[in-house]
Order: structure tokens, then sequence, then C-alpha cells
């Protein structure tokens, strides 16, 4: 017994953190508040204009394409392409009449491959407009609101809140598409833990983000 106290003993960061855990566990909760608050009241402030489907989409000019990663032989990931095929699946149902593809195009041709992708898949290159400096979300939306049209923000659950958030801070007036609702990936992740975890990481990024937007940060 003497030698498990002594042992005890041995560890005073333990003790300490022992003898605080409810204050620490408390100021825990309050930065966890802190951080997740301004995304969930967001998130709130635009459900009404989020849409899950496309039949009962209104009808935009332009359908806003969120650049997203590209591999190095210039094809789409998933998260990329699924976001451009919601883009031609309004197209095809005349729910938009134009595309407004933004992306950083120093990162394997972003921008271009997204577009080549939409033409590939009959496009009219006549029907496409191609943001080649949308380096950020907020980039995108301060170039589209430079065109003075309406459009539907075309990207995923996850990412739509900060983007219409991001939008109508530049004078844009979203509606959004969720494009992970529509059944184009056949999969999602590697079971329910990659999936959950995607989510969960995915979540508390735009939470930080949106953070560094309302401080004046973000585009530094």
């Amino acid at each position: 017994m003497r030698w498990a106290a002594d042992r005890v003993r041995t560890y005073p960061l333990f003790d300490w953190l022992m003898r605080r855990r409810f204050w620490i566990a408390v100021c825990i909760v309050v930065l966890i508040l802190l951080l997740f608050t301004p995304q969930v009241l967001i998130t709130w402030r635009f459900k009404d204009k989020i849409y899950t489907q496309s039949d009962n989409l209104p009808k935009r000019e332009y359908g806003v394409v969120f650049g997203a990663s590209v591999n190095s032989d210039y094809s789409l990931t998933d998260v990329t392409r699924e976001r451009i095929e919601a883009a031609i699946l309004l197209y095809r149902q005349g729910a938009i009449q134009k595309l407004y593809v933004s992306a950083d195009n120093r990162h394997n041709q972003e921008a271009d491959a997204i577009a080549r992708y939409a033409m590939s898949s009959g496009v009219s290159v006549e029907d496409i407009r191609i943001d080649r400096l949308g380096d950020t979300t907020n980039d995108t939306c301060r170039h589209f609101a430079q065109l003075k049209a309406e459009g539907v923000l075309l990207t995923q659950e996850f990412h739509l809140p900060r983007a219409m958030y991001l939008c109508e801070s530049n004078g844009v007036a979203p509606i959004g598409l969720a494009v992970n609702r529509l059944g184009i990936l056949a999969q999602r992740g590697d079971g329910w833990v990659d999936i959950y975890t995607i989510r969960l990481s995915r979540y508390v990024r735009e939470s930080m983000l949106t953070w560094a937007f309302m401080v004046g940060m973000y585009d530094r």
C-alpha cells in the first residue's frame, strides 16, 4: 500500500487534474459551445433555403459549382464529381441555364478539369463560365456576386450553411441544393465508423472556418 501511495505522489500533474476535474470539464463544454454555436445558428438560419431534391428547386440562371480536389491525373475526386454531376442534372432538367464553375486553378487545374467534365457530359461550352481564381468559398461568392445574377449553390450539405452565409455577405441572395442527397455516389466511406469520422471532422472544420470569417481572419 505504501508503495502505491508513493507511486501516486510521483504524478503531481495527475493529482492537480483530479482536484480540478469539475472546472476542467466546464471549460471543455464552454469551448465546445463557443466553437459550434455560430455554425448551428447559420445552419438554422438557412435551413428553409436548402433543398434536398432537384424536382422542387426554383429555377435559376446559374448553378454555382464550388471547386474541390482534383487528382494529379486531372480526374475528379468523389466530392468534386458529386458537385458537378448535380449541376449537369439540373442543366438537363432545365432548372438552371448555365454553370458557374469556380475553383483554384493552381492545383491540378481544378476549374478547367471540372469544366471539361461538364462539357464531356453534354453541357455547351457557351453555357459554362469559369472562375479560375476561386481559391476559397468566399472568393467564389465574391466573384459570382459581380455577375448580378441569380444562382443555386451546389455543394454538400456540410458545406452549404457556410457557403450561403458567405454568399449572402457578398450580396448574393442564395438558395442551395445538398448534392449529397441526390444519390449520385454509389458509396460514401468504408463503414459507419469511417463515415461518421469524416462527418465530424468536416463539421469541426466548417465551424472553425465560420469563426474565422466572423472575426475577419478568413482571407488571411
